[in-house]
């Protein structure tokens, strides 16, 4: 803490300065000055926390010093010391917030016991000041600390028992009813189903939190609405207070189902919890997204936890493999799909596809297309590795929508492969730019076969019957053809040209070299002038 002593007789000056151990009351930098504009310049600097003040002082009084300060916003403690006791100064003094007036002769004790009043105050102040921006902390972030709160009890990150929640209720300075009932609402959009719309992720998850806050809790932005998403949702959960009736919560998720098809165009069900408590809301939303992971049917829907009748259960379909693989062996694309779909609007209309019986098709399927696959001796974990077959076989048990796109992809991308391959030449084609491009690498049959998704012996079979020659000559050849060119259009050394076109061994290079010239490298060079 600062204090400034100003004073135009330099020995008053040293004897209040001197007389005092400062560092005792809180002080731990003095300055001294002689006139109030030295003073003034001093606040400009770095405004001292005290001053102790004469009134009568050349051109400029204290009083006038004190008026500036206040003027200028300083919020400095004032202790006057003067030789009259006139009210006129006193009653000026208090005007401005003088802490202190003490008459001349000096006092040392009386001008301490005033110190000491003025540093407490300033304590004081700077510990108000401090409380202030925490409690303006406190309401700038409240709704994110209560949406934090929300987050974490809702998905289990705080104990699942009242002494728990109670403790993490009192670090985060929240007034929730421990022993007060709930409600949750889960708000499930398929991320499919919105997007064909204008927005990125990000913009509708933030339409939708706003939405269900403002049409759910008739807030526009309540912390009791927390966004959530998964593979295949956009999820929003809900808390309400338990006083809420049925008829009411169901009557607003059902306006909420109507506005997002209006102005969001995506459909959305929403599922509603019994009435819980809190250390019940995280079992609660497990509940209620196992009952969304059930239905693929009825959207567009409100929900109640518990319901029985959203599924109508006639026992395990069957996929008709049979008929599928026939189907494949002819190459038709249109009635695979076209079978796939009446089969998945059937089950839509009997109310009977869950997700059990979404997997028991997305497996049932892929067997058929990999057992075509082999057959064909076509490496299917080849054909399927790009990223748009990954996204898309990750997403086929979504939706309805979501399995029919991947299965005309993969029964697309699998017919017209299998119908390339029986054009040999085109195969044998890409076989061969791939050697082109890298035989320069250590690469081996199986490498190549790779590169046209054929199994290593097939494909080793299909080029031999194409070229009439084995990979491995061919990719020798490749690599002889560029060792010509480096041995007469550059000084390469024979031994680093070897290494450039892929041979890890100088003698084994000129045995190939020689087997495919006739010559040695050393003498293809000097016949060639080199």
């Amino acid at each position: 803490m600062k204090l400034l002593i100003v004073e135009d007789d330099l020995l008053t000056a040293e004897v209040v300065r001197d007389s005092i151990d400062w560092s005792r009351l809180g002080i731990h930098e003095t300055g001294m000055v002689h006139h109030a504009a030295g003073a003034k310049k001093l606040f400009e600097e770095e405004a001292p926390d005290v001053v102790i003040c004469d009134i009568e002082m050349p051109k400029e009084s204290g009083l006038d010093l004190l008026k500036w300060v206040r003027t200028e916003n300083y919020d400095s403690e004032f202790i006057f010391l003067t030789n009259h006791e006139n009210f006129h100064f006193v009653s000026q003094a208090l005007e401005y917030t003088a802490i202190s007036y003490i008459t001349k002769p000096l006092n040392i004790e009386k001008i301490e016991m005033a110190v000491l009043k003025a540093v407490e105050k300033v304590n004081l102040k700077n510990r108000l000041h401090e409380y202030s921006e925490y409690g303006q902390y406190w309401l700038e972030n409240k709704k994110l600390i209560l949406e934090k709160f929300w987050r974490d009890l809702l998905f289990a990150k705080i104990p699942q028992d009242p002494s728990s929640i109670e403790y993490e209720m009192n670090k985060r300075n929240l007034v929730l009813d421990l022993k007060g009932q709930y409600r949750l609402i889960l708000v499930s959009v398929i991320k499919s189903d919105h997007q064909g719309s204008s927005w990125d992720d990000a913009t509708f998850e933030y339409i939708l939190t706003k939405m269900s806050s403002e049409v759910i809790l008739g807030e526009l932005d309540s912390e009791n609405a927390i966004y959530d998403v998964t593979n295949r949702n956009h999820y929003v959960n809900v808390i309400m207070m338990g006083t809420v009736t049925d008829e009411e919560i169901k009557e607003k998720c059902e306006e909420f189902i109507v506005t997002c098809k209006k102005f969001l165009k995506c459909t959305v069900a929403c599922y509603i919890s019994g009435r819980t408590t809190l250390q019940s809301l995280a079992d609660s939303r497990k509940k209620l997204e196992e009952m969304d992971r059930d239905n693929f049917t009825l959207r567009s829907k409100v929900f109640s936890e518990g319901n029985t009748e959203m599924l109508n259960f006639t026992g395990q379909y069957t996929l008709d493999i049979d008929v599928l693989r026939e189907m494949f062996e002819r190459g038709e694309k249109l009635k695979i799909v076209n079978f796939l779909k009446n089969e998945l609007e059937l089950l839509v209309a009997k109310n009977s596809l869950d997700s059990s019986t979404m997997y028991s098709i997305h497996q049932d399927f892929m067997q058929i297309v990999y057992a075509f696959l082999y057959k064909k001796e076509i490496q299917a974990h080849k054909l399927f590795s790009d990223h748009l077959s990954k996204q898309l076989n990750q997403s086929a048990n979504n939706s309805v929508f979501d399995m029919m796109k991947w299965v005309h992809f993969i029964s697309t991308r699998t017919l017209d492969y299998a119908e390339e391959v029986k054009k040999s030449e085109s195969i044998i084609d890409k076989a061969k730019q791939f050697i082109f491009e890298h035989y320069m690498d250590d690469i081996s049959r199986n490498d190549v076969a790779a590169s046209v998704f054929l199994t290593p012996e097939y494909f080793a079979k299909l080029f031999k019957a194409e070229t009439g020659i084995v990979i491995k000559d061919f990719i020798n050849n490749c690599r002889i053809e560029r060792a010509k060119d480096l041995l007469i259009n550059s000084d390469t050394s024979i031994s680093m040209i070897a290494s450039q076109v892929g041979f890890d061994s100088i003698s084994y290079f000129s045995t190939v070299f020689k087997k495919l010239t006739g010559v040695s490298p050393q003498v293809f060079r000097k016949e060639a002038g080199k």
